[in-house]
């Protein structure tokens, strides 16, 4: 999604005006977004457009509304006849109490929405670009899944613990019920899906970092995370070659062959898109119900289809060559965990 470039401007010239730390400003966005300076320079100019995820954390992390850029742009109007800025509600659960319980309310979130999705029957869908391993299909795998949050969580929260630790830690609050629960909503709903070459190698890619910073005590956990791994990469291959999930949901995979920036899942029911879930984070992310939104969302959904490769639907060559390729990756990752 692209922003007017005068909204973005406006916010830079807000985040100038309430740093506290002008002299460290450039170095300070450059952390918050991970990009170059060269990069900076070309969004504070508004010769790339930020990403909406990119734009969210700005402004959080700034403390800026959508109020005070409306005004700025009233103040400014005759600079920008004619540009109308909506207000659309957002919803967000934060993920970042080291107490975990946000966990659970945001978990019990996620179960509610998907299976109120679940409950319209064959009427409802899901479309969804995966820049990286979504954490609903993981929570058939649950350790995979709770490995996944840990991540989250030690990149976020600074949480100096283990992956055994961390177990411990969050096992009082019940959430294997929770997973189950999603992943069988998940696999009965029909979903569209975009995957790139590269979605897949990021989760393997955290369990190697993991292993690198003695993220893990005892070598069964690491040899039960790979072996659910293997298990996922046997879900995948299933979607491919059948187009069908877990639970009698149907599934249609596109290949995206460039790399996919951003992450979202939109839902809806018969021809009519209903809400959208944008991702900031690994799995934070946040919810909008917007008509208008969720509209734009479903060209954006159509547009990246557009330039995918449809792997169900492909020559069995090109099925066996993109299953390979997965089962590739998992080995190579295997055989480098091992080695540390």
């Amino acid at each position: 999604m692209q922003l007017d470039v005068n909204i973005q401007r406006i916010l830079f010239n807000l985040i100038e005006e309430r740093t506290e730390n002008p002299n460290e400003l450039s170095k300070e966005l450059e952390q918050l977004l991970c990009i170059e300076n060269r990069s900076l320079r070309n969004r504070q100019r508004g010769d790339t457009y930020l990403t909406l995820p990119e734009f969210y954390r700005l402004a959080r992390h700034y403390k800026i509304s959508l109020d005070d850029i409306a005004i700025r742009l009233e103040n400014h109007s005759s600079d920008h006849t004619g540009l109308e800025v909506k207000l659309t509600d957002v919803s967000y659960l934060p993920l970042l109490s080291g107490e975990f319980m946000e966990l659970k309310h945001y978990i019990e979130n996620l179960r509610y929405e998907f299976e109120k999705l679940q409950n319209q029957g064959d009427h409802a869908w899901l479309k969804m670009t995966c820049a990286e391993v979504p954490l609903v299909h993981l929570m058939a795998f649950e350790e995979l899944a709770y490995f996944k949050i840990y991540t989250y969580y030690y990149h976020i929260v600074k949480l100096d613990i283990t992956f055994e630790e961390f177990l411990k830690k969050i096992q009082p609050l019940n959430l294997s019920e929770h997973f189950k629960a999603i992943s069988e909503a998940y696999g009965s709903i029909s979903s569209e899906e975009i995957w790139d070459g590269f979605t897949f190698e990021k989760l393997l890619r955290l369990l190697a970092e993991s292993v690198f910073f003695g993220k893990f005590e005892k070598q069964k956990t690491l040899d039960l995370l790979l072996g659910q791994i293997d298990s996922l990469v046997d879900y995948i291959k299933t979607m491919v070659s059948k187009g069908e999930k877990m639970h009698g949901g149907t599934v249609e995979l596109y290949y995206f062959e460039s790399v996919m920036r951003e992450s979202f899942v939109l839902t809806g029911s018969d021809d009519i898109p209903a809400e959208a879930m944008l991702k900031i984070f690994m799995i934070q992310s946040v919810g909008i119900k917007d008509p208008d939104f969720s509209t734009y969302l479903d060209l954006t959904f159509q547009a990246l289809r557009g330039r995918s490769n449809p792997a169900n639907k492909c020559s069995e060559l090109v099925k066996t060559k993109l299953m390979k390729k997965l089962s590739k990756q998992v080995e190579d990752y295997r055989a480098k965990v091992m080695k540390m």
